[in-house]
């Protein structure tokens, strides 16, 4: 289920909802890189190219979706790139896979099915997500 059209906007929420990531200084490096297209790993099979981007983006546990003990219902994450398919994020709480995501990004909004998870440091996760559906944002006016 995709986030309701009369819920706060993007703007308000980023507003709202603090940064607590604790970003390792090898993600720091990555996230401060050039964006565009990533270049092909021949250790990885991907079916679409991924493109890095640094932005936020509003994450809410799906209604649908299962809740750990300790997981904040809604919360902010840095999306590390994006495809056709997945989006990688980076968050500062642990996902686990077959968890259901609603995303809240400037443009659009996500469902997305958590696919991996790993920790990349304290208050530190990097999280891949395999997009369900989604629909593109009007733009505020």
């Amino acid at each position: 289920m995709l986030v309701e059209h009369s819920s706060p906007t993007f703007e308000q929420l980023v507003e709202t909802l603090s940064m607590r990531i604790q970003l390792t200084d090898g993600l720091r490096e990555t996230l401060n890189s050039e964006r565009g297209a990533t270049s092909p790993n021949p250790f990885e099979l991907r079916s679409a190219a991924r493109f890095r981007c640094c932005g936020k983006c509003i994450v809410t546990i799906s209604p649908l979706s299962f809740r750990m003990s300790g997981q904040e219902p809604q919360s902010m994450a840095i999306v590390r790139d994006i495809s056709r398919k997945g989006i990688g994020l980076i968050t500062h709480q642990q996902w686990y896979p077959e968890q259901l995501l609603d995303l809240m990004l400037e443009n659009a909004y996500v469902e997305a099915r958590v696919a991996r998870a790993r920790r990349a440091g304290p208050f530190c996760f990097e999280t891949g997500l395999m997009i369900v559906r989604h629909e593109v944002r009007e733009p505020s006016v």
